[in-house]
């Protein structure tokens, strides 16, 4: 039973990395994904630190606690946006087993949004299981992906799919004009399930209640409460294999996030933020 529901965790946990990343991200989508502005004047590049703990479980449930920290970086570069993300999550039996898994990801997009590079890497109790590095170009006629490691291959996705950071902003900017809800394709590269529709309800605007360690002020501003459900492509009809809320602060920094996993239910909270400089690219 453990490790049936471990498996369930890994398709949430890695779309979760790729949510994350998709909320702290890069505009200037191309005319297919939708036109977004640039994201200068809606993301902070920033680094931040969060914490996880377990805030429900259902009666019976083979988890009976979890925890877990994460590290998150969104820099600007002078070629365009990385991101890059580390999450170490401890989860507990109810027999006393405990499974350590440890889960990387870096990404990178160009300004114009039309090329897209990523790596992710899995380690369960040390061993890493999985590595996956591959790259997106975005064409007229839809977005080719290319994979690297684990295999070679090439795969070709709808026009309107968007990339993460993509969506980030678009969200953002629906938020910004009062819209309630959205429904997007979406690609990260991360996981058996790296293409997603996911659907968004998006809260009014709410004042941040955030107590993270911020000198310089950027976890202050007001947020949107995004509820995301992500439905694997081609699996729409199996429901969403993934539910979640993340509370988005206007300037693209992630105040607080809730995970539901089936069986029980993860908060994790910001505990320190601060911002990353400029880079000096000359003219």
């Amino acid at each position: 039973m453990l490790s049936v529901l471990f498996q369930k965790i890994e398709v949430g946990r890695r779309s979760f990395g790729g949510t994350l990343i998709l909320c702290l991200g890069l505009g200037g989508c191309a005319a297919q994904a939708g036109n977004v502005s640039s994201i200068d004047d809606v993301m902070v590049p920033h680094v931040g630190e969060y914490h996880f703990k377990m805030v429900n479980a259902e009666q019976g449930s083979s988890i009976v606690d979890a925890s877990g920290v994460l590290g998150y970086r969104f820099e600007k570069m002078c070629d365009g946006w990385v991101t890059e993300m580390q999450q170490i999550m401890i989860l507990q039996g109810a027999e006393g087993t405990a499974i350590n898994s440890a889960y990387s990801m870096t990404q990178w997009e160009d300004f114009a949004g039309s090329q897209y590079r990523f790596r992710m890497r899995d380690y369960l109790d040390g061993t890493k299981v999985d590595e996956i590095v591959g790259s997106a170009v975005r064409n007229d006629d839809g977005v080719t992906v290319t994979y690297e490691i684990p295999v070679e291959v090439v795969e070709e996705l709808p026009a309107d799919t968007m990339f993460p950071t993509q969506h980030s902003t678009m969200l953002l900017k629906r938020a910004q004009a009062g819209e309630k809800f959205a429904n997007d394709l979406v690609f990260d590269g991360s996981g058996e399930t790296p293409t997603n529709r996911i659907a968004a309800v998006i809260s009014g605007a709410k004042d941040a209640a955030t107590s993270a360690d911020d000198p310089d002020k950027i976890a202050s501003t007001q947020f949107h409460r995004m509820s995301l459900a992500f439905y694997p492509i081609g699996e729409a009809e199996n429901g969403p294999s993934t539910e979640m809320a993340v509370d988005f602060g206007a300037n693209g920094v992630a105040h607080s996030m809730r995970f539901d996993y089936g069986e029980f239910e993860v908060l994790g909270t910001l505990d320190k933020v601060s911002l990353l400089p400029q880079p000096e690219c000359g003219s």
